[in-house]
């Protein structure tokens, strides 16, 4: 599949769910959740604080699941942030056999020993992961110290043999491009709370999915609210999906 047809992955992924009404919206600074089969979330693929909420649809009006999902496609990050959440919020369960307890970060660690590593978003777990791989590339729409501007992606990514891409690119939309620009043979990583789980994401060449489970719907609801960063989130769980 062309890259460039990212969107079609998740729009064929939505119409192929059953709908369910949305019974809740809830906005925070840094994420949102979507409540309708079950609870889905994603972080907002927006730089710059606070979020304007009055840009996003009204959380007290009706609407069905995928009415929401169809947004994924809009050009406003803002708007496809929701729509995410509202895929996510549909999506059947995965039997927990197939899912393994582990955080991203722990699975880069891993599978990056002695490897270059490539990571698309400056994630809490960088912090740690300096000096630990035979090199270490973090790029970023709005660079940190250290880290890459997003235009030397195509110079720099194809050397990497491992790389974890936040799942915001499907937000934002430039997912295609960081596809291009990695190697075949690299290993890559979908990683973050707008992450979907479900197994259409592997048609995108995804050898591993880490996304999030909420196990305590209020808790998590309250740290949303409190404006919490999705680090100190509680009420879920950190799971993985290996293709094959």
């Amino acid at each position: 599949m062309h890259h460039k047809n990212f969107l079609r992955v998740l729009t064929d992924t939505i119409e192929r769910l059953p709908d369910h009404p949305i019974k809740n919206i809830t906005y925070g600074a840094h994420i949102v959740a979507v409540e309708s089969r079950k609870t889905g979330m994603a972080t907002w693929a927006w730089h710059k604080h606070p979020v304007p909420m009055e840009a996003l649809p009204d959380p007290g009006k009706p609407y069905s699941g995928k009415e929401l999902a169809r947004l994924v496609t809009d050009d406003s990050p803002l708007k496809a942030s929701l729509g995410m959440a509202a895929l996510g919020s549909l999506l059947p369960d995965i039997p927990s056999r197939h899912l393994t307890n582990l955080n991203a970060g722990d699975l880069v660690l891993e599978l990056g020993k002695n490897k270059k590593v490539a990571v698309i978003g400056h994630f809490p777990f960088v912090e740690e992961m300096k000096g630990k791989f035979d090199e270490l590339m973090v790029f970023e729409k709005v660079p940190q110290a250290g880290d890459l501007e997003e235009n030397r992606i195509p110079e720099k990514l194809p050397s990497a043999h491992i790389v974890a891409i936040t799942a915001t690119t499907l937000s934002n939309k430039s997912l295609g491009n960081i596809l291009d620009n990695c190697s075949d043979t690299a290993v890559k990583l979908l990683v973050g709370p707008s992450t979907p789980l479900c197994t259409s994401m592997f048609k995108l060449g995804f050898d591993y999915i880490a996304g999030s489970l909420v196990e305590d719907v209020d808790i998590f609801r309250q740290g949303i609210v409190d404006g919490c960063a999705f680090k100190q989130i509680k009420g879920i769980k950190h799971v993985i999906l290996k293709s094959g």
